[in-house]
This record gives structure tokens, C-alpha cells and sequence, in this order.
């Protein structure tokens, strides 16, 4: 059973017709889909680019920057753990007295 097309359908349809036709013809006469960038357009993307790479390097040196120190403070803390359970005078593992019996 074939269903009408409502009023609106049917200028729905004609419309994006319309606009088909439109591209179509763009199209054949070489413009493009879309109009050209002017110099001045097309200096502002450029810049806009520019600084959006020089952002996103900054982050991510910043994130860098910031691994590099908690893996530093990571480092600090393992390492005075470890000296804590050394003797400062022959660097032997301290019972759990504390108190070196070699020294």
C-alpha cells in the first residue's frame, strides 16, 4: 500500500532538490562545493593552526614535565625507604630492632 506524501515531505524534497542542483552546478563550473578562502582568511587559519600546535606542544611538554617529576619523587621516596632499612655504617639490612649487630 503506497503511503501519500505529505505537504511538507513534499518541500523537503524540492528543497534538498534544489540544493543538489546548486552543488551540481558549482561543481561543473569548477568552484567547488564551498567558496574559496581570501589571503587574509586564509593567514588567520594558518595562525590560528600555528598557535594551536604551539599549545598543544606546550601541554603536552607540560605533561612531560610533570611525569618526569612524579617518577622522580617516586624515586626519592623508594630510596630513602631503602636507607632507612640500611646500617649508615656497613650498609647492611637493619633487623627490625633497628640496631645493626655487625657494627
Amino acid at each position: 500500500m503506497a503511503r501519500e506524501m505529505s505537504y511538507e515531505m513534499t518541500r523537503t524534497i524540492e528543497a534538498l532538490d534544489a540544493l543538489t542542483a546548486g552543488f551540481r552546478e558549482r561543481l561543473v563550473a569548477g568552484e567547488g562545493l564551498f567558496p574559496r578562502e581570501t589571503e587574509e582568511q586564509e593567514r588567520a587559519r594558518l595562525a590560528y593552526n600555528r598557535a594551536a600546535r604551539e599549545h598543544n606542544a606546550r601541554v603536552y611538554a607540560d605533561r612531560e614535565r610533570m611525569a618526569r617529576e612524579k617518577q622522580a619523587a617516586e624515586n626519592a621516596r623508594e630510596v630513602a625507604a631503602v636507607r632507612k632499612r640500611l646500617c649508615d655504617g656497613c650498609f647492611c639490612e637493619l633487623p627490625a630492632s633497628g640496631v645493626c649487630g655487625n657494627c
